[in-house]
Parts: structure tokens; C-alpha cells; sequence
């Protein structure tokens, strides 16, 4: 059986970005669109265009004592009918294991006595906003507290085995669903050995 190759990390090469304008194409209570002038790190000058949020958001894989994780079940207004775990943008200044409290009761009536982090994305690269992800134990199942938004959103329990599954195979459209259930599985399955 042959090893796989070993990564070699090679050191960044400073070939900086230059930001010589920037014009505000939207301004919303939420985000921002910017188009900056820029020289690229070839020399070339051009415009780089993104979004700049205002606040960033948080999302919860809750996992029972089964084994099995929750997942709200909702129709989107740009993506039809998505699956993913809890989760939502988080209040401005809030801090993000409040706002992935406050996101889990909401979404699914659930609170939880053992939080864990399990990290933090970048949602896309023409983007500043970041996914805030926890790996939540000890649950206690209550009421939704659903917004207008909201409205008709359903709790399923998922063997995290079947997430996983649904991560892979495109059953799960939103990124953040797909990394924060793959990253509940690598850390229970990181648990489970040590």
C-alpha cells in the first residue's frame, strides 16, 4: 500500500492587493456593495467588487442523545425548499455563541446545557461575512419561536451519519449546512476515538 504524498505548505508570495478608490454601489441595514479600483497582484489595475456585512451569522448542529442532529426544513425565497442545521444572522455587536443560542431556540425550540465550538468560514470570497458553527449537547426540545419569514419551517431529527450523507451528495445546497455538518462529524468522530 503506497503512503499518501506528504503536503508541503508553501510560504505566501507578498504580491499585495492595492486599493486606490472605492465606490458604494448599495447601502442597506444589512450589507454593503462596494467596487474598489485596484491594482491586482500582477500589476494590472481593474475593480474588485464585494459584499461587506454588517453583522456575521451563526448556525448550531444540536445532536441528541442518538445520535441524531437537528435539521429545520424551510422554503427559501431565492432557493426554493433547503434543509441545513439551525442557524441565523446574529444581532449587531452580539457576540456569536449568544446569537447561535438565541438562532437554536428560535428555529427549533431547542436549548442546550454543552456548547463546543466547532469553528468559523467565510461564506464566499467576495464576501467579509463569517459563519459562526457550535456543536450543541444536552438538549432540551420546547417551542419554535418562528418569525413571519419563518413561517412553516419544520424540525426533523437526522441520524448524523444520513447528514453527512446529504452533505455529499447535494441533498444539503447551503454551504454552511454542508461544512458544519461535515465538521460535527469529524469532531464527534475525533470524540468517539480519543
Amino acid at each position: 500500500m503506497n503512503a499518501a504524498p506528504t503536503v508541503t505548505r508553501q510560504p505566501a508570495v507578498p504580491l499585495p492587493w492595492q486599493q486606490h478608490d472605492r465606490a458604494t454601489l448599495l447601502d442597506t441595514d444589512s450589507y454593503l456593495i462596494h467596487r474598489d479600483t485596484v491594482t491586482q497582484p500582477d500589476g494590472t489595475e481593474g475593480f474588485f467588487e464585494f459584499h461587506q456585512a454588517r453583522v456575521d451569522a451563526a448556525l448550531t448542529v444540536a445532536m441528541d442523545d442518538q445520535g441524531r442532529i437537528a435539521m429545520v426544513r424551510y422554503r427559501s425565497y431565492l432557493h426554493d425548499e433547503v434543509l441545513t442545521p439551525p442557524g441565523g444572522k446574529l444581532d449587531p455587536g452580539e457576540d456569536p455563541l449568544k446569537g447561535a443560542r438565541r438562532e437554536l431556540k428560535e428555529e427549533s425550540g431547542i436549548t442546550a446545557a454543552a456548547w463546543s465550538p466547532l469553528g468559523r468560514i467565510a461564506l464566499m470570497t467576495k464576501s467579509t461575512a463569517h459563519l459562526h458553527m457550535f456543536l450543541a449537547r444536552d438538549l432540551t426540545v420546547g417551542e419554535q419561536e418562528l418569525t413571519g419569514a419563518e413561517t412553516g419551517m419544520t424540525v426533523e431529527w437526522w441520524p448524523l451519519e444520513e447528514a453527512v450523507a446529504a452533505a455529499m451528495d447535494g441533498r444539503l445546497l447551503l454551504s454552511g449546512a454542508v461544512v458544519s455538518v461535515l465538521m460535527a462529524s469529524q469532531a464527534v468522530g475525533a470524540a468517539r476515538r480519543a
